[in-house]
C-alpha cells in the first residue's frame, strides 16, 4: 500500500470516528451524579409511599437546602429541584390542595428557567418543560396543555434519543397516550425494554428503576403477558408502595 493511500485512509478514520463513537439511544444520563442522593430519594419515597402531604412539603424544604449546599452543577440543582417541585405539586393536587399545587408549579417553572440560564443541556431542560406542561394540565385542567405535551415529547425524542430521561419520557408517552394522539403501546413497551437493558449496565437511581419497572408492568399487561406483568409489578411495588397503577396490576396478578 502506498503512503498516500495510507494517509487518506487514516484521515477518513479520523473524520468518521465521531459518527461511530456517537452515544446510543438512552446512553447519556445527565443525572448520574445524583443516583445515590438520599435526600432526593427520601422525598420521592415519602410521596410514592402515600405518606402525609404536609410532611412532603417539609422534606422538599430540606431537599432545597441540601441541593444548594451540594457539589452538583448549578443547572442540575435547578432541574432536579424543578422536577421535585412538579412531583410535590401533583401530590398536593391529589391531596385536594390546589392552591399549594399551583404554588409548587410556579416554583418548578422558575427553576426550569434557572436551569436554562445555568447551561442545562437542551434535552434536560426540555424534559422538565414537557413535564411541567403535563402537570399543569393535571392541576388546572387546561386541555391546550394536554394537547401540547405529546408533540413536545415527540420533538425531544426525535432530536435527543441519546438522553436517558428523554427515552423514559417517550416510553411513557407512547405507552399511555391514546392512539388518536400517537400513542403506541407496543412502541412504549419496546422503549421501556431498551431502558431496562441500559440500567443493567449503568448506575441508575432507584426512582428511575421504579419508572422502568412500572412501565414494563403496564406494557406487558397491555400485551396480555401475565408472567412479565406480574414480575415487574412486583419489582415496582418493592420500591414504592402506593402507586395506583402498580397497585392495580399487583392486585390483578399477585394478590
Amino acid at each position: 500500500m502506498s503512503k498516500r493511500k495510507l494517509v487518506v485512509i487514516l484521515l477518513c478514520l479520523v473524520f468518521l470516528a465521531p459518527a461511530f463513537s456517537k452515544a446510543g439511544d438512552g446512553e447519556i444520563n445527565y443525572y448520574e451524579p445524583m443516583v445515590d442522593d438520599e435526600e432526593y430519594g427520601a422525598l420521592l419515597k415519602h410521596i410514592f409511599d402515600g405518606k402525609p402531604a404536609d410532611e412532603a412539603y417539609v422534606l422538599y424544604d430540606e431537599l432545597e437546602t441540601h441541593m444548594i449546599l451540594s457539589d452538583y452543577e448549578d443547572w442540575i440543582k435547578d432541574a432536579a429541584l424543578a422536577r421535585a417541585s412538579l412531583i410535590v405539586a401533583r401530590y398536593a393536587k391529589e391531596s385536594g390542595d390546589k392552591d399549594t399545587a399551583e404554588y409548587y408549579m410556579e416554583i418548578a417553572d422558575g427553576r426550569i428557567k434557572d436551569a436554562r440560564n445555568n447551561g442545562a443541556p437542551e434535552s434536560a431542560a426540555g424534559v422538565v418543560e414537557a413535564l411541567s406542561t403535563s402537570f399543569w394540565y393535571l392541576v388546572d385542567g387546561s386541555l391546550s396543555k394536554a394537547m401540547k405535551f405529546p408533540g413536545m415529547v415527540d420533538d425531544l425524542y426525535e432530536k435527543h434519543p441519546e438522553d436517558f430521561h428523554v427515552l423514559l419520557l417517550a416510553a411513557d408517552r407512547y405507552l399511555q397516550s391514546p392512539g388518536i394522539v400517537g400513542g403506541n403501546k407496543k412502541k412504549g413497551l419496546a422503549l421501556f425494554q431498551e431502558a431496562e437493558r441500559i440500567i443493567d449496565r449503568n448506575p441508575t437511581a432507584i426512582w428511575d428503576k421504579f419508572s422502568i419497572y412500572s412501565g414494563l408492568a403496564l406494557g406487558y399487561d397491555s400485551q396480555k403477558d401475565e408472567e412479565n406483568a406480574k414480575k415487574y409489578a412486583t419489582l415496582a411495588k418493592e420500591i414504592y408502595d402506593a402507586d395506583p397503577t402498580v397497585n392495580k396490576l399487583y392486585a390483578k396478578y399477585v394478590e
